[in-house]
């Protein structure tokens, strides 16, 4: 083993402690620490952007996990908001980037920054026929307005492409 030890002062002047180019170790972790340092940069950065199967993945799931589910909401919301929540939720890729744009057809175009495909993705709202909350004295109210919260469940369905 070398006589010289792993850290040595800097040449240059400013005190600080600097790996030792003479011992063994020391130059292995010259050698290593950038190598570790880029690698950890290249999963951060593929770890922050979708890809084109983590997409589809996604809303594949996304859509099947909101189908069905109960929202308390108005018939007037953005559905694009439960869309990319459904797909949140879902835990594939990253936790942002997705973009929902509503279309005259009442669907919504779906895709990311990082990839080129788009998927149509259509939500209907209907209300909900067993509310998760009974107020005594209810069941006479009138249906509520487009603009009213109420219990709802949704209905999704998607297919590759942009919506037309």
């Amino acid at each position: 083993m070398s006589e010289e030890p792993v850290f040595v002062r800097s040449a240059w002047g400013t005190g600080r402690y600097v790996y030792n180019h003479r011992n063994p170790v020391g130059l292995a972790l010259i050698v290593l620490a950038p190598l570790i340092a880029l690698g950890v940069m290249f999963g951060m950065q593929a770890e922050s952007t979708w890809s084109e199967g983590e997409i589809r993945d996604a809303l594949r799931q996304g859509v099947a996990n909101l189908d069905g589910k109960g929202h308390y909401t108005s018939l007037d919301s953005d559905r694009g908001s439960l869309i990319v929540e459904a797909i949140r939720e879902t835990g594939i890729g990253p936790r942002y980037g997705v973009e929902t744009h509503k279309e005259e057809n009442g669907g919504y175009t779906v895709g990311t920054e990082d990839t080129d495909t788009e998927y149509c993705v259509h939500v209907t709202l209907t209300p909900d026929p067993e509310p998760p909350v009974m107020i005594p004295g209810t069941e006479d109210l009138p249906p509520p307005g487009p603009d009213m919260l109420d219990f709802y469940v949704s209905h999704a369905t998607f297919s590759k492409g942009a919506c037309r």
